[in-house]
């Protein structure tokens, strides 16, 4: 039993999992501690700054972390150190942009803003700095295949944060300013940590060169699109409802965000898993073994999430008061919306890694653009012609049907994929899913 158990944590699948359930605890608790300390008026404006820095962190991880597990992963000592170097230079010019960019909106745009964008302003540049080091270590790791190690990194900003809220708490000194400061500690807590134990490569950068700088950038100037379009997606349907139905219904709609994190877990920890497959599969020109990836990944994933999904149906309501106050209840039927669309996830998000595999991430960006636009376009129709929030999540149901429908004609033109196959292929993979866990539980 020892032996299965301690085969089991090796697993990378595993531990992949494992570093997404650890974020995805802490951030649960978190998000469950902060609608209670904070008034509905203040967790709405902070929804909003958390997904205001969402953008800016996933443009740069957009940009470089794909690149990075491609060129970096599986290569020799001397070139990995030219890739890890190169991505610094680019992720520090990057970070620069944003500092100064952030002060000028402070001095110039702040003033003619209410409260709290003053505040937020003269953060967002400098969180980005103090996140870079944690954020560079995972995906050096990543590449890796060091999915224990993330863990830790995982654990070390998620835990502080929880610390920090804990401590002001105690003293009673908690605002939305302080809950600012404590979570720029967090990040600079975890960075530190990454440096010390020296996860972050960052002396490689002796070794950039401007060939993999504009390698990294070719690479991953499309895939950015891809990556940030969901963080665009849901800021864009904060912006609107904020601006049509006002601060607090941004707060209850971020309650649907939380639950989905559940589905997050299993999908980020399958992707990050799938990414390498995928493109060794691809580079080989073997277009049948990239299908059956395709297949295997996204019918196996649809499987496990089915048992949560009902499971969150059925307990919506208790969730919810668990999760946040009795208040928040009026997002019940945005958080069912959102858990049925959430079954076509996986398919528009394994549709994209494989396409950005194959070497198509420029038909991905477009498909995302365009998700983008609908969105936006559906949102704002539907909110004019039925003020709820509900319109913005079948807003939402809308976009990705059509994701999908675009995603599968592509991927129909360069490669022999069928639907049916995603039943065949994961519920194979998902029997021996079931038939391990099995073992373990009754060696």
């Amino acid at each position: 039993m020892i032996s299965r158990l301690l085969s089991a944590f090796r697993n990378k699948q595993f531990l992949s999992l494992l570093g997404n359930l650890v974020s995805a605890f802490f951030n649960l608790l978190s998000f469950a501690i902060l609608v209670r300390i904070l008034t509905l008026d203040d967790f709405g404006q902070w929804v909003i700054f958390t997904a205001t820095y969402n953008i800016l962190d996933q443009i740069r991880t957009g940009l470089l972390q794909s690149g990075v597990i491609k060129f970096y992963s599986g290569a020799d000592l001397e070139t990995a150190r030219k890739v890890a170097g190169a991505a610094w230079h680019v992720s520090l010019l990057i970070t620069i942009a944003y500092v100064v960019l952030s002060m000028l909106g402070y001095f110039a745009v702040a003033p003619f803003l209410g409260a709290p964008w003053p505040l937020f302003l003269a953060w967002l540049g400098i969180l980005t700095l103090l996140s870079l080091p944690m954020n560079f270590a995972s995906w050096v790791l990543q590449a890796e295949s060091r999915f224990n190690e993330i863990v830790f990194i995982r654990i070390s900003q998620n835990g502080s944060f929880l610390v920090l809220l804990a401590v002001l708490w105690w003293f009673g000194q908690v605002s939305l300013a302080n809950v600012l400061y404590a979570y720029c500690g967090s990040m600079a807590i975890s960075s530190i940590y990454c440096l010390l134990r020296r996860w972050t490569g960052i002396r490689n950068i002796v070794f950039r060169t401007k060939e993999h700088a504009l390698e990294l950038y070719r690479f991953g100037r499309l895939i950015i699109g891809s990556m940030v379009s969901s963080s665009l997606i849901n800021y864009t349907n904060n912006i609107v409802i904020v601006k049509m139905l006002g601060p607090a219904s941004v707060a209850l709609f971020s309650i649907p965000q939380k639950f989905m994190e559940v589905i997050e877990i299993i999908l980020r920890s399958f992707v990050a898993t799938a990414q390498p497959t995928l493109s060794a599969a691809a580079n080989r020109g073997d277009k049948q073994a990239v299908a059956i990836a395709f297949c295997r990944y996204t019918g196996t994933v649809t499987l496990l999430i089915i048992p949560f999904i009902i499971g969150m149906l059925i307990f919506t309501e208790p969730l919810i008061i668990i999760l946040a106050k009795g208040n928040y209840l009026g997002a019940t039927a945005v958080v069912r919306i959102t858990l049925i669309t959430a079954i076509l996830w996986p398919l528009d998000r394994f549709n994209g890694v494989t396409l950005d595999m194959m070497g198509l991430a420029h038909v991905n960006f477009y498909k995302n653009i365009l998700k983008l636009i609908l969105n936006a376009i559906f949102a704002v129709v539907l909110v004019w012609i039925f003020p709820n929030i509900i319109s913005v999540a079948l807003a939402t149901l809308l976009h990705i049907i059509f994701a999908i429908g675009y995603g599968y004609y592509v991927m129909k033109k360069h490669m022999d994929v069928h639907l049916k196959d995603l039943w065949h292929y994961g519920w194979i993979e998902f029997n021996i899913l079931v038939k391990k866990a099995l073992k373990i539980r009754h060696a």
